[in-house]
């Protein structure tokens, strides 16, 4: 039996987390169509015959400009610190651009043992457009081992994971084989509701918005429910009406998806009260980041 840890980096939006949600089996990390979706590292564990395999889903490298983002990219370089492998993932249609280059540099210092998970194959038509990119990226990563695929497609998961399950040591299991993920809960509540607020919000929106879970009461007694107050963080005013909508029914479709959601995960009735507040400059405020794990 092998266990141990792959963190998983890239670019942003690059397909991390549809992947890692995709090989986990479970919803571990919110995917959405816009940019620098993941904030946190987030574990994902997989358990089968061959052991246990603890993915680092982590935050897309990007040009941060904020303490916030800044944080990111940090957290997903180290991320590759004290791993047993790296997934590194790309974009088929875009592979190779300055935070890959980083990346590289980066990589070739761990010394960690690499797979590149060539992603979204299926944009380019045929077969014979993938070769070009796959020529391209084995010169530019020549100790790396090259596996394309589509994150969408679960037939193309067993190949992966026979690539990586003999880069990992063997050893137990490090969690126990019930668990899917290892986040707190708080967290969980966050990521759910920033999902559903991503999915009901304009472009320039997603950046300004933040999730505190302000309180997670637990029920009273059995078969009751759980209540949650969250403060949905905006930047500025004029972001404040964009997240309730007319007549308060963006907030309120947004908490119905979430409750939803989170009843599911929970195994309990859940009670959702969300308050959207402004916080000017909250992504350069240590004290909240250090509220959200981002400090």
């Amino acid at each position: 039996m092998r266990s141990g840890f792959i963190a998983v980096v890239g670019r942003t939006n690059v397909g991390k987390s549809t992947l890692v949600n995709g090989l986990v089996g479970e919803k571990v990390a919110i995917v959405t169509p816009k940019p620098q979706t993941t904030r946190n590292v987030i574990r994902g564990i997989l358990n089968e015959a061959r052991g246990q395999m603890v993915f680092l889903d982590t935050p897309g490298l990007h040009k941060p400009r904020t303490r916030m983002n800044q944080t990111m990219v940090r957290q997903a370089l180290e991320s590759v610190e004290g791993v047993d492998a790296v997934l590194w993932m790309v974009d088929a249609s875009h592979p190779w651009q300055a935070e890959e280059e980083r990346l590289a540099a980066h990589l070739a210092k761990s010394g960690r043992p690499v797979v590149v998970a060539v992603n979204k194959i299926d944009t380019l038509g045929s077969r014979e457009s993938v070769l070009p990119v796959l020529s391209d990226l084995a010169a530019r990563v020549p100790d790396g081992t090259l596996y394309p695929l589509s994150a969408l497609d679960p037939s193309h998961y067993p190949g992966l994971l026979d690539l990586l399950f003999p880069l990992l040591p063997e050893g137990e299991p490090l969690f126990p084989p019930e668990l899917y993920t290892d986040q707190p809960e708080r967290q969980l509540v966050a990521e759910v509701v920033r999902e559903h607020v991503f999915s009901r919000t304009f472009q320039e929106v997603p950046h300004c918005v933040g999730v505190l879970v302000e309180s997670f009461e637990e029920a009273a007694e059995e078969g009751g429910k759980v209540t949650l107050h969250c403060a949905i963080l905006v930047e500025r005013e004029s972001q404040k009406p964009i997240l309730i909508g007319k007549g308060g029914q963006n907030l309120k479709a947004i908490g119905m998806g979430a409750r939803r959601e989170l009843q599911r995960i929970l195994g309990c009735g859940v009670e959702l009260r969300l308050f959207v507040k402004v916080r000017p400059d909250w992504r350069e405020d240590a004290s909240i980041l250090r509220e959200m794990g981002l400090a």
